[in-house]
């Protein structure tokens, strides 16, 4: 298991413990109330009503550790802080109740005695139940409560004492041997379900992405797409569609093969991608057409980051296969109408303009309107001064 599994299990394993223990809300003030009347037997009544307003305000600290760390969104790495604040606020209600024994047991009563032990084998059996999840704050939790019930009849020898302290000492390392079990089976199950949940995302991944350049495909840049011109049109934001065509692909394909043509769109893809925005949708459409989606952009916005993409492509110097490969591209931009509600149309003149930049020559940029089908184009600089694609013959 590595280092990251295993921070992750811990992680797992300290919310679980806490789902487990945020049950305490409903049972352990009354359980308190119910032992502090019945210690009023042997103790006075100001004592056991001191100790329930204590063990009620340490019920409700601890509980507002376990919502703060389910508020908290933790990371693997906060573990351990996390593992100690709450076994600090957890151990203070097992010290509480382990007290008892201190000022609550009277030596020689055998009622008081028996009382004593079975508060505490109620406490040793419900950690068991309750703790097991996360076995170092288990054994902070098994400390007082143990050693609560082997002291008293220690403290007041006898034979039948010492028989009662055998016992809760069989009864105890028992107890610690079936929490372990259960440790690891939900270990077991925390880790079979983590390996699911890695195996869900590789499904999701593999569905939403394409194998080769690791961009979405044309599933998800279709619903990605429609979400956001639902979001724009409710909105006054701008929005913009660059439809990017590799240049004379089918030649590389051709000469070189698939392969060398995989290089070439994995070397235009990671081009593209180190000038994009968070929040801007790249995905490939299939074969050598890609299509880009810009939320909240404006015309002039656009035909500059479609510069900047075109000038990366061409500024790229391949070596397949032995031959110097220089790729270029061709853009279309389409821009969204106000009133303008249909994926398809947006699509559709985005092509058009990708098509009016391949007829103008190709490595160019070419931004569209409805009113206006190539309102603006942009001549690459080095227009005419080499092959588009050096090698390919």
């Amino acid at each position: 298991m590595t280092t990251d599994t295993r921070a992750n299990i811990r992680l797992a394993q300290l919310h679980l413990y806490v789902d487990i223990h945020l049950h305490d809300r409903y049972l352990a003030p009354p359980l308190t109330l119910v032992v502090a009347a019945l210690l009023t037997n042997w103790v006075p009544v100001a004592w056991a009503a001191g100790w329930a307003v204590v063990e009620l305000l340490i019920i409700a600290n601890y509980i507002r550790v376990y919502r703060a760390f389910k508020r908290s969104n933790a990371t693997p790495r906060d573990e351990p802080r996390w593992a100690r604040r709450i076994a600090m606020a957890h151990g203070a209600h097992m010290l509480a109740w382990s007290s008892l024994v201190f000022w609550a047991w009277q030596p020689g009563s055998f009622p008081s005695l028996v009382f004593i032990m079975l508060v505490h084998i109620g406490l040793i059996s419900l950690t068991t139940s309750m703790s097991n999840a996360h076995l170092r704050i288990l054994a902070l939790d098994m400390i007082f409560p143990i050693l609560a019930l082997l002291g008293p009849p220690l403290l007041d020898f006898s034979w039948f004492n010492v028989g009662l302290c055998l016992l809760g000492a069989g009864f105890s390392a028992l107890m610690i041997l079936v929490a372990r079990q259960i440790n690891a089976y939900s270990t077991e199950a925390l880790q079979l379900r983590q390996r699911n949940d890695i195996l869900i995302r590789e499904l999701e991944s593999q569905a939403s992405r394409d194998s080769l350049t690791g961009l979405v495909n044309r599933r998800y840049f279709l619903a990605e797409a429609n979400q956001q011109i639902r979001a724009a049109q409710a909105s006054p934001q701008a929005l913009a569609l660059m439809i990017i065509d590799l240049d004379h692909f089918k030649q590389v394909n051709d000469q070189y093969g698939h392969l060398g043509g995989d290089e070439v769109l994995v070397a235009v893809v990671d081009a593209l991608s180190g000038h994009l925005r968070t929040g801007d949708c790249l995905g490939r459409l299939g074969g050598e057409e890609f299509a880009l989606l810009l939320p909240e952009t404006t015309p002039a916005e656009a035909i500059e980051t479609a510069e900047r993409l075109r000038q990366a492509t061409a500024a790229l110097h391949l070596d397949i296969q032995g031959h110097p490969v220089q790729p270029t591209v061709s853009i279309g931009i389409a821009l969204l109408e106000k009133d303008e509600l249909s994926l398809s149309d947006l699509m559709h003149r985005a092509d058009l303009a990708m098509y009016e930049a391949k007829t103008q020559g190709r490595n160019r940029v070419v931004c569209t309107t409805p009113a206006t089908p190539t309102a603006l184009a942009s001549a690459p600089a080095m227009t005419g001064a080499v092959p588009a694609w050096p090698g390919v013959k």
